[in-house]
Order: structure tokens, then C-alpha cells, then sequence
């Protein structure tokens, strides 16, 4: 199976930082666009509609299969911050997350191998090219990563409201930090809350009447992470 990423952006994006691709497929109307690639096949819209299932804009390029790292390499570059993502299952959040974090210089992600969403051509979309110097880690429990970075010197937070949690605005945060973000239905499980040193959420104007989505909330985390790293 070939792997793509697709959209101007993501491309250019890839190109640029010289990601490596294996070849470029463009809408033949993009003849005569400066675009540096040795290996490009210029095609009509609708063979690039058969490539990808997705608004493409006249770019694709197929890739190598997604490398997943394994969780040994977070003691090996001790960095400040992990993303812990509890079964996230819609790709749309996957890739605005993994934008959220190449803004805010967020470079670890763990996700676990069962019921998550993947790295696929849409998370990759969506990302904008924010994949390109993340480091994901797949692991088979998220509840053993956890204590695994627990033993590395990590605090962990999980994100939810219950009458333990504390007001972001109010948290300093002890670093490193291995930050959980829960499932965009049922939120962070019983066994990993139970596993965090503090929880924390976001406070709402009163009248709000729902909560913010798991990418929104992500950015808001990552975010007051990034201010109190500088």
C-alpha cells in the first residue's frame, strides 16, 4: 500500500525541508511552476482523485510508510514535554493536534497501538506539515508508558474536570511534563487519571453549554506549556 501526503501546503511544506519523498504527483495545469523535484508525473484531476480520497489541490506526494518510534528514545533526548493522547479515534483532531505541536515545540507523542487513530494521509493533511519533526510513539499500554515516564522524572497531568482538578490558569507546572488528553467521547480513562500527579482543566464562561473539542483543548494546553518553558 502507498503512502501519500497530500494538499499545496503539506507539499510545498515537505519539499522545502527536503522531507523525504519518493515521488511528486501534480494536476498537469501546474506544467509550468518552478517546482525542484527530480521524480515528478504530471496527471489529470481526476487520476490524482484516485490517488487520494481528499481535496488535494493539485499535490501529492507519495511518501515512505510512517515511522513510529519506540518509547526508549524519550530517556534518550530528555525532552520537556510529552503528549500523551488517550485513544484519539478522528484524524481531523490527530493532525490539528500534531499542528498544535510543531507550533508550540511540542516534539513527543505517545498513542497506543489498539482503537486510536493512525498517521494517515488526512492527519498528514491536516497537519499543514507540522508532522515533519514530531517524534510518535506507539506503544502497547499507555498505562505502562506512563510509569515508564514517571520513572524518567516526569509529573504527569491529565486533563478533566472532576472536583480534583485544578484550573489551568492556576498551575505551574513541574517539568518534564507528560501531559493526557482523553478519547473525544469519554475523555481520559478512570486508569490513567488515577495514574496522574495533578489533574487540570480549562475554565469556561458560565453559560458555556459544551465543552471544547480535544484539538481545541490541546492548544490551549500546549500553549500555556510553551509560555511557561520560555
Amino acid at each position: 500500500m502507498k503512502n501519500y501526503i497530500y494538499g499545496k501546503n503539506s507539499v510545498l511544506e515537505a519539499l522545502a525541508d527536503r522531507y523525504p519523498i519518493k515521488k511528486l504527483y501534480l494536476l498537469d495545469s501546474l506544467k509550468n511552476k518552478e517546482i525542484k523535484f527530480s521524480n515528478i508525473a504530471y496527471l489529470k484531476k481526476a487520476e490524482l482523485d484516485k490517488l487520494v480520497n481528499g481535496n488535494h489541490q493539485g499535490y501529492v506526494a507519495e511518501i515512505d510508510a510512517f515511522r513510529y518510534d519506540d518509547i526508549g528514545i524519550i530517556k534518550k533526548n530528555n525532552p520537556k514535554i510529552v503528549l500523551i493522547l488517550d485513544h484519539i479515534q478522528d484524524p481531523q483532531n490527530f493532525g490539528a493536534i500534531l499542528r498544535s505541536c510543531s507550533v508550540f515545540g511540542v516534539s513527543y507523542i505517545i498513542i497506543p497501538k489498539d482503537r486510536s487513530v493512525e498517521v494517515t494521509p488526512t492527519v498528514l493533511k491536516i497537519s499543514s506539515g507540522g508532522f515533519k519533526n514530531i517524534k510518535i510513539i506507539k506503544t502497547n499500554s499507555l498505562l505502562e508508558a506512563i510509569k515508564y515516564l514517571k520513572q524518567n522524572g516526569f509529573w504527569i497531568y491529565g486533563s478533566a474536570l472532576n472536583k480534583e482538578a485544578k484550573k489551568l490558569s492556576d498551575t505551574s507546572f513541574s517539568f518534564p511534563v507528560g501531559l493526557i488528553v482523553g478519547n473525544e467521547g469519554s475523555g481520559i480513562s478512570k486508569t490513567l487519571l488515577k495514574e496522574s500527579d495533578e489533574i487540570i482543566y480549562i475554565e469556561q464562561a458560565p453559560q458555556a453549554v459544551q465543552s471544547l473539542n480535544v484539538s481545541n483543548a490541546t492548544s490551549i494546553f500546549l500553549y500555556e506549556l510553551f509560555k511557561q518553558t520560555k
